[in-house]
C-alpha cells in the first residue's frame, strides 16, 4: 500500500482539484467570552462563530483535546466542557475546553519538553543512517508547480524513495503520524527544542484559532497538515500563543472537529 494512505488517513487524495460537495475535516479551537448559565447558550455561540468558516454551522466537541495536569474539586470541573477522567492515569483529565485559567497551556508544553526527548531518540533509532529527508509538501508543491511534467504518483515515488522516509515507513516498533512527514519532520531535524515547541503548539492550537471577534486564524491556505510548512505552523503557534496570552483568562476555549 502506498504511503499517500498513511498522509491522508482522513482527506482527499492529493491528485486532482478538490472534489464539489467534499469538505476536510478539521480541528478548530474557538474563543468565547465568559458564558453563565445554560450549556445551550455555549452551543449557540459556537454555531455562531462556525457557521462563516465550515461547511456545516456544527461539529462534534472534542473532549480529548485539552489536558489538565492537575487534581480538581468540584468548582473548577463545573466549569469545563465535558471534562473526563484519565482512565489510566487517574490524575490527569481531558475536556473539550474551559476558562484559559483552568487549561494548563504551560504545564502542557513543559510536559512536552521530556516527551520531545524521548520520541526523538525513537525516531533517531529508527532514521540511523539515512541521510536528512525533504518532507513531503516540497515534492508536492513541485507537482502542483508543473502537474504534467511532474505528475503526483512521481512526485510520490521520489518522496517514497528517500532512505529515511523508507526507514520510517517500514519501521515495525512504531507507526508515525501524517504529521512526522511534513511540518514534524522538519521539526525532528532541528532537535528537540523545535520539536517539543511543535508538538506544544499542534496541540493546543490545531488547524485553527476562531478569535472573539469571528475571525478564523490559520497557518496554511491549505487545512491538511502534512502540506504544510514547519515555517507556516510556527508562525501560526506564536500568532495564536499571543492572542492568546492577551484575552482575559476566564476566556473559554473550546475544541472542535467539524469540517471545512
Amino acid at each position: 500500500m502506498s504511503l499517500v494512505h498513511d498522509l491522508y488517513p482522513h482527506h482527499r487524495p492529493p491528485a486532482g482539484p478538490p472534489q464539489p460537495g467534499r469538505h476536510d475535516p478539521a480541528s478548530l479551537v474557538v474563543c468565547l467570552p465568559a458564558i453563565a448559565g445554560h450549556p445551550l447558550d455555549m452551543v449557540g455561540a459556537l454555531i455562531d462563530r462556525l457557521r462563516p468558516h465550515t461547511a456545516t454551522p456544527a461539529g462534534l466537541l472534542d473532549a480529548a483535546h485539552f489536558v489538565l495536569w492537575h487534581h480538581l474539586d468540584a468548582t473548577e470541573a463545573a466549569l469545563l466542557v465535558v471534562p473526563t477522567p484519565d482512565p489510566d492515569l487517574p490524575g490527569l483529565t481531558w475536556c473539550a475546553g474551559g476558562p484559559i485559567g483552568l487549561l494548563d497551556l504551560a504545564a502542557t508544553a513543559t510536559h512536552l519538553q521530556a516527551v520531545a526527548r524521548r520520541d526523538l531518540a525513537d525516531w533517531r533509532d529508527t532514521v540511523a543512517g539515512t541521510p536528512p529527508a525533504k518532507p513531503w509538501w516540497h515534492y508536492l508543491d513541485t507537482h502542483h508547480a508543473d502537474p504534467d511534467g511532474y505528475p503526483v504518483h512521481r512526485a510520490m515515488a521520489d518522496f517514497e524513495a528517500q532512505p529515511r522516509i523508507a526507514a520510517m515507513a517500514a519501521a515495525a516498533h512504531a507507526r508515525f503520524s501524517a504529521d512526522m512527514y511534513g511540518p514534524g519532520l522538519e521539526a525532528l531535524h532541528q532537535g528537540p527544542d523545535v520539536y517539543a515547541a511543535y508538538q506544544a503548539g499542534l496541540l493546543a492550537f490545531t488547524d485553527g484559532l476562531v478569535a472573539l471577534d469571528g475571525q478564523l486564524i490559520v497557518p496554511s491556505y491549505t487545512p491538511v497538515l502534512v502540506e504544510q510548512t514547519l515555517a507556516e505552523r510556527q508562525t501560526y503557534h506564536d500568532t495564536a500563543a499571543r492572542y492568546i496570552a492577551g484575552l482575559d483568562p476566564t476566556t473559554l476555549l473550546v475544541a472542535v472537529y467539524c469540517a471545512r
